[in-house]
Formats: structure tokens, sequence, C-alpha cells
């Protein structure tokens, strides 16, 4: 990967990773840091990464910090951070933005109620759009193993918020 492939490779994804890192860490700062971490590792490393995997080797190498800054907070406890709850509401009535911002921080809490592992994939797949190849080998898990903790991540999350009221 040239210069001009790192920097397109930064503007594509630096807003992903960081958005990853901030959703699986539940706190913007600690996200920002990976987030820089994980692209400073690509320069350091960008003559081994195809552009076309840069995606995938970002996202990994973020989930991989993230893991690793979540077992240093194992590690020492700590105040759990602040729960975002900027969620997109429909704009103009009151009682739509305070349903939404309710509904949000709900599913908020069901998703840090999962482990990392379910967050990451649900994160992966379903706020991101990652195809399952590309989740598997960001991951570096089989294909058929990342669909059934996939699954039962969805069930886990689902079983989450409806304990939390949230129903379809």
């Amino acid at each position: 990967m040239d210069a001009s492939e790192y920097q397109s490779a930064v503007l594509d994804h630096k807003d992903r990773v960081y958005s990853f890192a901030v959703h699986l860490l539940r706190d913007p700062e600690e996200g920002r840091d990976v987030a820089q971490e994980a692209l400073v590792r690509l320069f350091t490393h960008r003559e081994a990464v195809i552009p076309e995997a840069a995606r995938a080797w970002l996202l990994r190498t973020a989930h991989r910090l993230c893991l690793d800054r979540l077992r240093q907070r194992a590690a020492r406890p700590q105040a759990e951070p602040e729960v975002l709850d900027e969620i997109a509401a429909e704009r103009g009535r009151p009682d739509r933005e305070a349903a939404g911002r309710q509904l949000g921080v709900r599913i908020e809490a069901a998703l840090a109620s999962l482990s990392p592992r379910d967050r990451s994939l649900l994160l992966l797949r379903e706020v991101h759009g990652m195809p399952y190849e590309e989740m598997a080998d960001t991951l570096s898990v089989p294909l058929g193993t990342l669909k059934a903790a996939l699954h039962r991540a969805r069930e886990r999350c689902r079983q989450a918020l409806l304990s939390a009221g949230v129903h379809p």
C-alpha cells in the first residue's frame, strides 16, 4: 500500500473504525484512542496490507485493541463510563424524541449486557453491514462458527430487549 492508498484507506474507514470502537468500549475518548492507534498501526504495516483488505484489517486491529482495553478494565475495577445518550430520534415532536431516546437507552443497555464478542458481532453485521465472509476474516474465525455465534448473539440481544420491555 503506497502513501496515496493509505490516505484513501484512512479517509474511507476512519469513521467506521471510530464508531465500532466507541460502541464496543462505550466510551468516546477510548474509542478515539483505539481508532487512532489502529490507523497508526496501519501506517506501520502499510507495506503488508492490500488496499482492498484495509477495512477488514483496520476493524480486526480495532477489535483486538478494544478487547485488550476491556481486559484491562476488568483487571482494575472502575466506574462504568456514561452511556451514550445521543440517539438519532425523529425531530419535531418532543414526545417522539423522548420515546426514541428511551428506546435508544434500552437498546444501548441491551448491547452493554452482552459479552464483548457478541457486541462485536452485532456491531459489525447490523451497524456496519459487513458481509459474513469479511466478518469471518476480520475476527479470524471460520464462516460456520461466525454464523452460529452471530445467531446466538442476536438471540441474547433479543432476550435482553424483551426483558427491558422492548417488544417488536
